[in-house]
């Protein structure tokens, strides 16, 4: 059984990975900065559209760049370390339960955890965020097994914080040594705090993640500090960042969206809390991640991936008892949760084609048919008094499934294709010497696809004085400008050759 659930999980991780345009901004940027990099030779300092890039740090550029090498620049290619770190996770999660609790409990574990929209969608994102959990994950497992079967454990929590503080920064420090502080003061007393102290891991860790800092300060200076640590650090935790605002209880749907049908179970894992150190261990890795979030002004749902894992040792737990005494509680949980989720996808129905009438919903329909089924699965297992696992995991991989094959093209098409189509446009039309202009809109797909490097405007004043006042006319160039559908009539009114309009964007060209 083991066996076929790693072969799907492969199957699922892998899963259509390369269909799709990268999309904005987020997977586009990464890609773009990625293929700079190469081409420039840069490997200190990354770039977008030439310009420096302080969002992130260093190492998943790295290992998206090594993933370009072995496939080329493509979708698959920028994707493959998400999906690849996915799979580690998964190894890395079942072989630490089995080797403390045994297969079955194990088994679990990762049927959670991989049969789970979060897990899907993340490890199909351009993205650092399924890399930042592999690190952080090995290094609290690391930590733990320090704590519970050998000392020496205590270099792979060192290694491993060394590689996330290089994914994303500081909170690659914050989680792994905050979570082993708060377990090391709950379990010992403050003066537990004492054994996280090694002084060769700590020169171990330097050694690793220091390197790169220091080489960007030297190189850029006050300029890095000021925009990586302030800006993308102390400003994005406690000011909004990109208009990304969230309630204290944000996170609270986005799980029981991300772990559903399974987080039903983690309620039943609270059982002989105290006499269990993994469950309790678990409880504040989770607890210390989806707590700082909360607290946080800025709010997305992929910031509380690193603690999904531990959601999923706790489910598990959850699984176990009701295996051992079955429980009617999960099943109406997973109920009730269906039938608000189906509620909610025929509002969802009802307004987008309200507003967007030219917009694809077949998919919502196969989406609300899945949804359904679950609730029925939940009544009949609440019914019947079965357990039900094997039918959430087979309904669970119908519902990535629809996803992957319905639901993702038809969004990605309908945000990417203009996009794309127009970017394509201009890397066959435009010479060397060209202009693509990007008007009031940030899309890093376009100079990905177009594969040039863009002139992006955001106001009326400043691309008038580009085309007339700065010599691009003068100088004979031909351009092309891509913008919103809603700036149209300003554009022809200053001359430019209105090509095309479709959905949202519309393409123009102009000639020097």
């Amino acid at each position: 059984m083991n066996k076929i659930v790693f072969a799907i999980i492969i199957f699922i991780s892998l899963l259509r990975l390369g269909s799709g345009r990268l999309f904005d901004v987020d997977e586009a940027v990464f890609a773009q900065a990625t293929k700079e990099m190469i081409q420039s030779g840069d490997w200190i300092t990354p770039t977008y559209n030439g310009e420096p890039r302080y969002d992130k740090p260093i190492l998943f550029y790295w290992l998206m760049a090594f993933s370009f090498k072995l496939f080329g620049v493509n979708e698959f290619a920028a994707r493959f370390t998400s999906a690849l770190s996915g799979l580690i996770l998964c190894a890395v999660l079942y072989f630490f339960i089995k080797n403390l609790k045994g297969e079955k409990q194990a088994f679990y574990t990762i049927l959670s955890f991989a049969f789970s929209l979060y897990y899907f969608i993340y490890t199909h994102a351009a993205v650092t965020d399924m890399a930042l959990s592999l690190f952080i994950s090995i290094s609290l497992i690391c930590f733990y097994m320090s704590e519970e079967k050998n000392k020496k454990f205590i270099y792979g929590f060192y290694i491993f914080s060394a590689f996330a503080f290089l994914t994303k920064g500081l909170i690659g420090i914050v989680f792994p040594f905050g979570i082993a502080s708060v377990y090391l003061c709950i379990k010992k007393g403050f003066k537990g705090l004492k054994e996280l102290y090694n002084l060769w891991a700590i020169l171990l860790f330097l050694l690793i993640s220091m390197p790169w800092y220091v080489a960007q300060i030297l190189i850029n200076g006050k300029e890095f500090i000021e925009q990586f640590f302030i800006k993308h650090h102390f400003m994005r935790y406690t000011g909004v960042i990109s208009g990304h605002r969230g309630p204290i209880y944000f996170f609270i749907p986005v799980l029981i969206i991300g772990m559903f049908p399974w987080i039903s179970f983690i309620g039943k894992a609270f059982k002989n809390f105290k006499r269990d150190a993994l469950k309790q261990f678990s409880l504040v890795w989770a607890g210390f991640i989806f707590l700082f979030f909360s607290f946080s002004t800025t709010k997305l749902p992929n910031y509380i991936l690193p603690a999904i894992p531990a959601f999923s040792i706790l489910i598990s737990y959850g699984m176990i008892e009701v295996n051992k005494n079955f429980s009617r509680i999960p099943y109406i949980f997973s109920a009730v949760i269906s039938i608000l989720i189906a509620g909610f996808l025929i509002v969802v129905k009802v307004k987008i084609t309200n507003l967007l009438p030219y917009f694809n919903m077949s998919w919502l329909n196969v989406l609300l048919l899945i949804i359904s089924f679950f609730a029925v699965i939940s009544i009949y297992t609440f019914l019947r008094r079965e357990r039900g696992f094997l039918l959430f995991a087979g309904l669970s991989f119908i519902l990535i499934l629809a996803i992957s094959i319905k639901v993702l093209p038809a969004i990605n098409e309908y945000m990417q294709g203009t996009l794309y189509k127009y970017s394509i446009y201009a890397k066959q039309n435009l010479q060397k010497n060209d202009v693509l202009i990007t008007y009031k809109i940030n899309k890093p797909s376009i100079p990905f696809y177009s594969d040039r490097r863009i002139l992006r405007i955001d106001s009326e004043k400043e691309l008038i004085e580009s085309i007339k006042n700065k010599g691009i006319t003068e100088r004979k160039l031909n351009g092309v400008v891509i913008s919103r559908v809603k700036d149209v009539e300003f554009l022809k009114s200053i001359g430019l050759n209105l090509i095309e309009e479709d959905r949202d964007y519309a393409i123009f060209t102009f000639s020097g």
